[in-house]
């Protein structure tokens, strides 16, 4: 069988997930266009029977021009890049690994936490300039950090966090009021509590038709003017005009974020000029992640594809009641 592969990070930090391919009969053939467009995938997808991506677009034209297609696999966990109701009526399965990027991605939420709060990237940009300047920043100790979204990302920020001696509230639909005692985790009943209270907040939650836009004009009106959000999560869940907005007339005291609406945003987006702490999408972008993740990839599609072992694919109860 051959599998068609579009994520650049496949395989380059563990040679031992694509020899397990190999070793059981798999064809690995990569893309020919680096952060290919669904049009790029269309052309090349046609005859393969697996394909694994990164944040490419698979929509319904890729998975109609796809033969023989039978898994999509993420190299990741995000999935709002893939339309995975049109490929469950093509009867494709569709998976990703849930959980494999939750430390990556939360040390790099703390890192810009830091990093605004000391106004780093002003300090750094300055001293390349030659002026010796200095700012005074903020401390984490002591506030307030309201995460939006308990998964793996968000409670593995919690934990994190244990040693700056904050305090924690978080918002939820399911809050498990277990966990939030063991690590000090106060669960509030809306959001809007969060945007109000919070010094620092978090977006750890995916992208939804519940959570599009959830950061707003009228939402980010509820922060503090000495609040700061960092978004790690994905880019639709903020108006990045409503940000910058409250960037540029000072409704908050800043932002960081790691996803964007259009990656990468145009050269004249009004984001790139707004004072945001940005960082490429570099969430889960680390070598241990990159080589976990590849491997749970490999063995997922040998189970799905040669020992018919459905489970790690998110839309397999629907295939398989068709």
């Amino acid at each position: 069988m051959k599998i068609l592969v579009t994520s650049k990070s496949f395989g380059q930090y563990n040679a031992s997930a694509v020899k397990l391919l190999e070793d059981h009969g798999f064809e690995i053939t990569y893309s020919d266009t680096a952060n290919s467009t669904a049009a790029d995938i269309r052309r090349q997808v046609k005859d393969f029977d697996a394909l694994v991506v990164g944040n490419d677009p698979v929509d319904a034209s890729v998975i109609a021009a796809a033969d023989q297609l039978k898994l999509i696999h993420m190299h990741g966990t995000g999935l709002d890049a893939i339309d995975v109701e049109a490929a469950t009526k093509r009867k494709i399965y569709v998976a990703n690994t849930p959980g494999a990027n939750k430390n990556a991605v939360a040390e790099l939420t703390v890192l810009l936490m830091l990093a605004l709060g000391r106004q780093l990237s002003v300090h750094i940009e300055l001293l390349k300039a030659g002026e010796w300047k200095r700012r005074a920043g903020h401390e984490l100790s002591n506030s307030t950090v309201g995460i939006i979204g308990m998964g793996n990302i968000g409670r593995r920020v919690a934990e994190l966090l244990g040693g700056f001696n904050v305090s924690i509230i978080a918002y939820d639909p399911v809050a498990d009021t277990e966990w939030a005692a063991k690590y000090g985790v106060n669960f509030l009943h809306n959001h809007d509590e969060i945007f109000k209270q919070a010094d620092w907040i978090v977006l750890a939650l995916p992208l939804t038709d519940k959570t599009k836009r959830m950061v707003n004009k009228r939402t980010l009106s509820l922060m503090k003017p000495s609040a700061y959000l960092v978004n790690t999560a994905r880019g639709g869940l903020v108006d990045e005009a409503a940000l910058c907005q409250a960037i540029e007339e000072k409704w908050i005291a800043g932002a960081a974020i790691d996803t964007f609406i259009d990656e990468p945003p145009s050269m004249d987006s009004r984001i790139r000029s707004s004072g945001i702490l940005m960082t490429p999408h570099i969430g889960a972008t680390s070598i241990e992640t990159s080589a976990m993740v590849s491997q749970s990839v490999a063995k997922n599609i040998i189970d799905i594809l040669i020992h018919n072992i459905t489970n790690s694919a998110i839309n397999a109860e629907k295939i398989n009641s068709l």
